[in-house]
């Protein structure tokens, strides 16, 4: 429960964040009209994601023995690969908040904020379902509940961080929440080697475990540690 739960803290809290962002963009260019789009948008991305996150999953659990094993193996790989993906796309993109206003910008109309917001939620709402498929041995109220929480707490932070005026600094946001992702793709990336090779046994998955999280670290972090050493040389002097 507690893995779903974060994950769909992570997942919930950048689409919520994005959403926000796109409103926010919309009173500041004083298009109030175009806001309905995007609740729409975001309301039908949601529901598809549900829907088809239900019919996926309910599918996946029908499967037993080896089929199971296997299936399991494949989506911790396809897992692991999406959470690498976002260390890389957060490393090239670290003025979140910018990217989206100027999409927004360039593109203010009904029709392409309501495609913007959709894929802004659906796309986390696809990346969700990978996770979760990643865990169909285990007890479906559990995840569901754990992505429920999630989702709630993930809007809940949202609505506290623009209500109360606090600046954003997305850029650091997700990088706190990408090392914590980093440790559970690791986590996957070495269970999934296991599901393939069984008799590997822990020296495998903690190889794995290795294999993913170092260099992870390093590429999402490298430019942090650049500064401080910069900072650093300068205090020096």
């Amino acid at each position: 429960m507690w893995s779903s739960l974060f994950l769909a803290l992570r997942e919930g809290l950048e689409a919520a964040l994005i959403i926000g962002i796109i409103l926010i963009h919309t009173t500041r260019i004083n298009r109030q009209d175009l806001k309905s789009s995007v609740y729409l948008g975001a309301g039908i991305g949601l529901i598809v994601s549900i829907i088809g996150g239900l019919i996926v999953f309910s599918g996946a659990q029908e499967m037993e023995g080896s089929s199971e094993e296997l299936f399991e193996g494949i989506m911790m790989l396809a897992a692991s690969g999406l959470i690498a993906y976002f260390i890389l796309w957060l490393h090239r993109n670290s003025e979140v908040s910018n990217s989206v206003t100027s999409k927004v910008s360039s593109n203010a109309s009904k029709i392409s904020l309501f495609i913007l917001a959709f894929l802004s939620v659906f796309r986390e709402g696809l990346e969700l379902m990978i996770f979760n498929l990643t865990q169909i041995s285990h007890h479906a109220g559990l995840i569901a509940a754990g992505n429920i929480l999630g989702i709630v707490l993930a809007v809940a932070i949202t609505i506290v961080l623009f209500k109360t005026a606090v600046k954003l600094n997305l850029s650091i946001l997700f990088k706190v929440l990408g090392v914590a992702l980093i440790f559970l793709g690791a986590e996957m990336f070495g269970e999934s080697l296991l599901k393939f090779y069984e008799d590997g046994g822990e020296l495998l998955e903690k190889a794995g475990f290795a294999l993913f999280m170092i260099p992870s670290l390093y590429i999402l972090l490298k430019d942090d540690i650049k500064r401080m050493r910069v900072t650093r040389k300068q205090a020096d002097v």
